[in-house]
């Protein structure tokens, strides 16, 4: 795992500073703190910073091929780079590492454009051409790894992170006010926005290509929800199960020890289950917890009951609500603020995982791919809610919601919580329903809050449309693979680990695995009131019962309740008229 950054500049008579791309690199030494290079030629300059993973003594980036024609610094993993070195060795490829950065650059030798068909992993990566002068900057399919770049009249800036970026002599921080309005209504800036004036982040799937004074701007690959297996769903259970094994087989590979995130939810027992299954000896496994009064998010129980159960070695931090001095470090770290106070426990568990681990496997994605949210049982209650007629909706049902107290700490309350907010928006249609529930804060509230900001761009539409899919359900969950998971739940877990030097690595989010998801029926996803119907069914007889029954907490802090009570006298400080 690394950092990249990288200057080009579109006059080929202006050379690059090395001191600026060293400025730059400087700034992200958190994320390679093993390791340095730069190759600076003309008017462009590439750079990296390493944490040794694969090939720990021989793995100096970057990369040039023998004739030294290519060359390339690569941030990430690719897990089937031992397969493809042998294939190209065929081809009569000759390697001076073990590392998968060099498969990489030899793929790009061998195939041109179209090797990112044979990548299975997650990076964001630089080639430069020497011959032909062409840069091409990519992201993974699924955008696991952040990039982000800065482009005016004379250059283009990029790197890893934004703080890298910054750390350029000639770009200046300001506020992007198209970025400040999709922030307030998302919680997070979708592509192509940053809050930073000039920085755009790269789509995932997406490539840049530079050749003069042309840059060029591609989509590589896309999910389609439209064509569905027809096989049984015993048969499709088997081929999952398969596919998961061989995602969290291949992601086990390292030179460095390895661990899990353990939360005891369905997500990473699944992958601590499967973990255990092929490991030599205890997987280290890693849990978080709130301690008394906070049971709705204290997940320690669940986690230290299958820890015991498949004998990991399992560690745990219970968190205290005196984290304050944390969140300025923290928001530094991630470059943006984000509406999700999961980055918190992401960074204080990944903390912990450090001491012992450099790698790490999380459950992220297992929702968006398979219907684990509770959000998606919209689409089945807007067919029950047909059913009762609208004066008993709005004349008992409502009024007596609206009276009931609600709290997310209680089972009972929080029901009460999710059914008034569901009423709320009941009269919408289901899509723009579901809009309502995942934005922040309504346009009319946001233009209050922020009347410079600019009116969001409206990406349901957008993404609805390119889904392939007519089933509503499909649409929802292509629009969080594309949005939230990429630029919230993704972008967190990278910056809160790299933070403190440890790689994440997502066996959900293969992409065979994604794509696999996308072809099953919405049925097999949400059956009913069944979330995640058919990835519970493929883990059946394999997961402890205990599994199923547990309540679905999240991957969260009580910020809430902390505000109101324990770090009252911080909002007032910071929020108060002086």
């Amino acid at each position: 795992m690394c950092g990249i950054v990288g200057i080009y500049h579109l006059d080929p008579e202006r050379p690059v500073a090395e001191a600026d791309l060293r400025a730059m690199a400087d700034r992200i030494v958190h994320r390679g703190p093993d390791d340095a290079g730069y190759h600076v030629e003309g008017n462009v300059g590439i750079g990296m910073r390493r944490l040794s993973i694969i090939d720990v003594g021989g793995g100096h980036q970057p990369i040039y091929t023998p004739d030294g024609r290519y060359v390339i610094v690569f941030n990430g993993e690719v897990y089937n780079f031992h397969e493809e070195r042998e294939e190209l060795e065929r081809r009569g490829h000759v390697f001076g590492t073990h590392t998968d950065t060099e498969v990489v650059l030899h793929l790009y030798a061998e195939y041109g454009l179209d090797f990112a068909d044979h990548l299975n992993g997650m990076f964001g990566l630089a080639i430069w051409n020497r011959t032909e002068r062409e840069l091409v900057i990519m992201r993974d399919r699924i955008g696991i790894k952040p990039l982000y770049y800065y482009r005016d009249d004379n250059k283009l800036v990029f790197a890893s992170e934004i703080k890298a970026i910054l750390a350029h002599p000639k770009i200046r921080a300001e506020l992007d006010l198209e970025g400040l309005g999709t922030y307030l209504r998302y919680g997070f800036t979708p592509p192509p926005y940053t809050l930073f004036k000039g920085i755009r982040k790269l789509a995932p799937a997406h490539r840049l290509r530079l050749r003069g004074r042309v840059v060029d701007e591609t989509e590589y690959w896309r999910l389609n929800y439209g064509a569905k297996f027809t096989e049984s769903e015993a048969e499709l259970k088997e081929r999952l199960y398969a596919l998961l094994a061989d995602s969290v087989r291949r992601q086990m590979i390292a030179d460095v020890p390895l661990g899990a995130f353990l939360s005891g939810g369905f997500d990473s027992s699944g992958i601590v289950h499967l973990m255990s299954e092929m490991a030599s000896g205890p997987v280290c496994t890693y849990s978080i917890g709130f301690g008394e009064g906070y049971e709705a998010y204290n997940e320690l129980d669940a986690a230290n009951r299958f820890a015991r159960d498949y004998r990991t070695s399992q560690h745990e931090i219970v968190v205290k609500p005196d984290v304050t001095d944390l969140f300025p470090k923290l928001i530094g770290a991630l470059d943006e603020p984000v509406a999700d106070s999961s980055f918190l426990v992401t960074y204080l568990v990944a903390k912990l995982a450090r001491e012992s681990v450099t790698v790490i496997l999380s459950g992220v994605g297992g929702d968006e791919l398979f219907g684990g949210y509770r959000r998606y049982l919209n689409v089945t209650l807007s067919r029950y809610l047909r059913l009762v007629p609208r004066a008993v909706r709005v004349g008992l049902i409502e009024p007596l919601l609206s009276k009931l107290p609600v709290d997310r700490n209680s089972r009972l309350l929080n029901l009460f919580r999710l059914a008034r907010a569901y009423l709320a928006t009941a009269d919408l249609p289901v899509a723009q329903q579901y809009g309502r529930y995942s934005q922040i804060f309504d346009s009319e509230f946001a233009r209050e809050l922020a009347p410079r900001a600019a009116p969001a761009e409206d990406f349901y539409a957008r993404h609805f449309d390119e889904c392939g899919s007519d089933d509503l359900l499909d649409k929802l969950m292509y629009f969080d693979l594309k949005m939230s998971l990429p630029e919230q739940l993704l972008m967190l877990t990278d910056k809160m680990t790299m933070a403190v030097s440890l790689e994440a690595r997502v066996p959900y989010l293969d992409h065979r695995v994604v794509e696999f998801a996308a072809r099953l029926p919405a049925h097999l996803k949400v059956k009913g009131m069944k979330l995640r119907y058919l990835q519970k069914e493929t883990f059946r007889g394999r997961l402890p019962d205990y599994v199923y029954t547990q309540r679905k907490k999240g991957f969260g802090a009580p910020v809430g309740a902390w505000l109101r009570r324990e770090l009252r006298d911080v909002v007032e400080d910071v929020l108060g008229d002086p």
